[in-house]
């Protein structure tokens, strides 16, 4: 059935976001199977491009391609912000009643999109791309599956696993993430967390089919662990477990010392054992390092706390197109 939010014989409006930085090279191929994808569903459709600071042209070559839309939104923002600001931009201009979350590089095929409408009608709020496959390799390859298993564990399992951010939410999910303020944004769990009915498809991930990724390590770490501290406070019970249980043996040991210096002054032992430095050494760095390690766990909630409090926008809009040729 058609979401609740709309009337049977109300054709429904899909808004289709794509956030992209300096794409250019690939827009073509892109919007030519979206077009091959949209013409074919009987539904009203509105692209939301998001140009997340491009610097190679693409401003230009994405206005040039979107006239072969009825209706689009054209967004600059006025620098890089990031992939999940540049959805929740997305997000926040989009007027239509479902919205569809695509990546410009096409490793997330836009062919899954009437699968997933169709999961839609069934009355699914949250429709999540599921991976059963990837075509990455190397170090990326074993990050990502790092990642998604350590996250799904320790996160009480709040999205679905080998899964990102290409999805189909209902209009009633949009409308809460559009009220969350949060700064340190992860919207592939963000989506799933306020519930719902929710389902997946399945797919087999690509590689780029043009160009070099965009997200260097640096950034896919810092975006993971966006991800990790934002839903889940265990590696905060992980440092008071591991303090509890050094507490533990220090006592346990200083039991056993303490019966040895009775036992010496009762005759049994003629000196106490005395370890050597090279022990000491690797216990002082053991500790220093543990410690560092904590104080590193827990200044990334205090740094995300931080952010949160400062209150800067996600994101700042140089200008918009539209269809109607209109700038603001």
């Amino acid at each position: 059935m058609i979401s609740s939010s709309l009337k049977s014989d109300v054709r429904p409006v899909v808004s289709l976001i794509i956030p992209m930085l300096n794409e250019r090279d690939g827009l073509q191929v892109l919007f030519e199977r979206v077009a091959r994808v949209i013409k074919d569903i009987p539904m009203d459709w509105e692209l939301v491009v998001v140009d997340d600071g491009s610097t190679d042209g693409t401003r230009d070559a994405v206005a040039a391609e979107l006239k072969r839309f009825p209706k689009w939104r054209l967004i600059f923002l006025s620098r890089n912000f990031g992939q999940q600001p540049a959805y929740r931009a997305g997000i926040d201009q989009a007027s239509g009643d479902v919205l569809i979350f695509l990546d410009a590089d096409l490793q997330d095929p836009p062919e899954m999109i009437p699968q997933m409408l169709e999961k839609w009608r069934e009355g699914f709020k949250v429709v999540t791309g599921c991976r059963v496959s990837r075509e990455e390799r190397g170090i990326r390859r074993i990050f990502f599956d790092l990642f998604h298993k350590t996250f799904h564990r320790m996160t009480g399992r709040i999205m679905p696993v080998n899964s990102g951010t290409f999805a189909l939410i209902d209009r009633v999910v949009a409308n809460q993430l559009a009220a969350a303020r949060e700064t340190n944004l992860f919207l592939p769990a963000l989506k799933c967390w306020y519930g719902y009915t929710q389902t997946t498809v399945q797919y087999a991930r690509k590689d780029r089919i043009i160009g070099e990724p965009k997200q260097s390590f640096r950034k896919l770490f810092r975006y993971a662990l966006d991800g990790l501290f934002s839903f889940s406070d265990l590696p905060l019970q992980w440092i008071a477990g591991t303090g509890a249980i050094i507490c533990a043996l220090s006592f346990a040991y200083a039991g056993i010392l303490f019966i040895e210096k009775i036992l010496q002054i009762f005759g049994f032992f003629s000196q106490l054992r005395v370890l050597g430095f090279t022990t000491l050494a690797v216990a002082v760095f053991f500790f220093g390092g543990l410690n560092l390690l904590a104080l590193g766990i827990i200044g990334q909630y205090i740094a995300r706390i931080y952010r949160e409090i400062k209150g800067r926008p996600l994101y700042v809009v140089e200008s918009v197109k539209t269809s109607e040729m209109k700038e603001n």
